[in-house]
């Protein structure tokens, strides 16, 4: 576990130090075809990424990827309950400290899309609900800007150059573009699992910055290298997933790159679940993430609240795979 093949010289695309580095070699495990690639962890800042970039990495997403499918989205509220809804949820994500807002919210239930979602609005500092808001590498299903609409966040749009052809999903424009084919300003720009997707973080990042307005907000949920993830599990740990994560991130390469391109990071949440370590385990056992089976099935119900139990004390412990990080526009 955790061996590397060999020892190379490498030039980190993330930090620009060229220096002796472990090579470790990842299977594809989604789909199960268990072909082999070779990863370089930096030695410096401590990022995980392919040796080689495929030429054609749209073949490794297919149409039935996971984000091109269809989803099942609750029914948006109608009439006076929707206006209630919406009304709750803007205050919760503008307003969080106000007392009217937080008495409210202590009386009555939260729509069930801001339970979801909503802790993204609070912690972007959105400063009204007229912000555009933009999801890069949304899929053709974006389940989160659909929320954010049905929550009065109504100027939403994603874009994804995997999809077929420009769309709406439930009221919400998706593109067919890559984020340096966009122009606009946006309060908020999203990236939830796509810039381990993107063969040039970097620039993804400064076309990020670029888009936002003064102090906007860039939200970016990756994996997190060096973790608890990468030491129990090593190359079966489910969140490398090569080729198509092409970069595995540590804290401090994120950090880095947020200096580059203009960005400050002002807060860090993670965010791993029992699923992550259901499908790690599984990847042990030698069974792909899209068997027949589901990624849970073969575990006991007190196995599975073991797992919840552990998730959320890496997750307390900023010590899980996965995190959200906050950047501002500088």
């Amino acid at each position: 576990m955790n061996k590397p093949i060999r020892h190379q010289p490498f030039a980190c695309r993330i930090c620009s130090k060229r220096a002796e580095s472990e090579i470790f070699l990842l299977s594809e495990m989604m789909h199960g075809t268990r072909e082999t690639f070779e990863y370089a962890k930096c030695s410096n800042c401590g990022c995980l990424q392919i040796l080689e970039i495929p030429a054609d990495l749209g073949r490794y997403y297919p149409q039935d990827y996971y984000s091109m499918q269809p989803r099942d989205e609750p029914d948006e509220y109608k009439g006076i309950k929707r206006l209630i809804a919406q009304w709750y949820c803007r205050s919760a994500a503008l307003t969080p400290s106000s007392i009217l807002g937080h008495t409210v919210r202590r009386l009555l239930p939260m729509p069930t899309d801001f339970v979801s979602y909503g802790t993204y609005l609070i912690e972007s500092r959105l400063r009204s609900s007229r912000d555009k808001i933009l999801d890069v590498g949304c899929g053709a299903s974006p389940n989160r800007l659909a929320a954010f609409r049905r929550c009065g966040f109504r100027n939403v749009e994603g874009v994804d150059p995997f999809i077929e052809k420009d769309h709406i999903y439930e009221g919400v424009p998706v593109l067919r573009r890559t984020i340096d084919q966009l122009e606009g300003e946006y309060g908020l720009v999203m990236l939830h699992h796509s810039l381990e997707h993107t063969p040039d973080p970097v620039g993804t990042l400064r076309h990020a910055a670029r888009l936002l307005r003064p102090d906007g907000t860039c939200l970016i949920r990756v994996p997190v290298m060096g973790t608890y993830f990468w030491r129990r599990f090593g190359e079966n740990w489910v969140e490398l997933d090569p080729p198509r994560h092409l970069y595995s991130f540590s804290v401090d390469a994120m950090r880095l790159l947020g200096e580059q391109t203009g960005l400050r990071l002002y807060k860090t949440t993670f965010d791993s679940s029992a699923w992550e370590i259901a499908a790690s385990i599984r990847y042990e056992r030698g069974i792909p993430l899209r068997s027949t089976q589901k990624s849970t099935d073969g575990f006991s119900a007190t196995e599975l609240s073991e797992f919840n139990k552990k998730a959320q004390e890496l997750n307390d412990n900023q010590d899980a795979g996965r995190a959200c990080f906050y950047f501002k526009r500088i």
